[in-house]
């Protein structure tokens, strides 16, 4: 047998050394046992424990290699969707991550609206589980006012982040909407058989004058020609010849 490895005497099997735990009291520093025989006796001495208490105790024996049992949702929960957590001795956490979502948005929703998962519950019957704006299923996202703080209705991920790139504002939303429209009927147009270019250029020609002219419409005054004089200064002119 080589210094690495020892011999358990429960499962009587030869192991190496990283099989076995730390134990400085023994000569070898390893524990009496391997970690998996230490383990399991370790359970079955809970259980015992428990039993004689009164208490029921799960039977977890069924749980393939792999997965860890969830005492949140009551599921065989696979090792890489489990919540870890370096403090304890198997590295794993309380819950899956699931339900560790879960939990945490119950806590977000109360401590920030101070709704309970029932207030929530009632919410989203109310709308149908459906978004408030575009009747998508299942919103995930309450939105409320962002001035008052008032809690609106629940929308999906799409509609509540359109609200918040447009700042909640009404006018820049009515806006957007008029843009599309008109972009819409402008499309129409341009698609149906008899347009023409010059119909397409007599409605895309713009009332207001070009940026940078200082003219508005409706407004009078004097043009002026090419020749640097206007039309005021020419007729002086002309009256000045006559008298003369």
């Amino acid at each position: 047998m080589s210094e690495d490895a020892k011999r358990c005497p429960s499962c009587e099997e030869t192991k190496s050394a990283s099989e076995f735990g730390r134990n400085l009291t023994r000569g070898d520093g390893l524990s009496f046992y391997c970690l998996a025989c230490n383990r399991a006796r370790s359970n079955a001495h809970y259980r015992k424990r428990r039993q004689a208490l009164g208490k029921s105790v799960r039977d977890h024996s069924w749980i393939p290699d792999g997965f860890r049992w969830c005492p949140a949702c009551e599921q065989a929960v696979a090792h890489e969707d489990y919540t870890r957590n370096a403090g304890t001795a198997s590295g794993f956490g309380s819950r899956c991550r699931s339900c560790d979502r879960a939990t945490n948005s119950a806590g977000y929703f109360y401590r920030k609206y101070k709704l309970t998962q029932r207030d929530l519950r009632a919410l989203r019957e109310a709308q149908g589980d459906l978004c408030a704006i575009c009747s998508a299923p299942g919103p995930q996202h309450l939105d409320h006012d962002h001035f008052s703080g008032r809690i609106r209705r629940l929308l999906c991920q799409r509609c509540n982040q359109g609200l918040g790139l447009f700042r909640d504002d009404p006018f820049l939303l009515r806006m957007a909407a008029l843009y599309v429209d008109t972009h819409r009927e402008q499309q129409e147009v341009d698609d149906r058989p008899d347009s023409s270019a010059g119909m397409s250029d007599t409605i895309n020609r713009p009332v207001e004058p070009p940026v940078g002219s200082q003219r508005r419409p409706g407004a009078r005054g004097t043009s002026t020609r090419s020749t640097g004089r206007n039309s005021g200064s020419r007729r002086r002119t002309q009256a000045g010849e006559a008298d003369g």
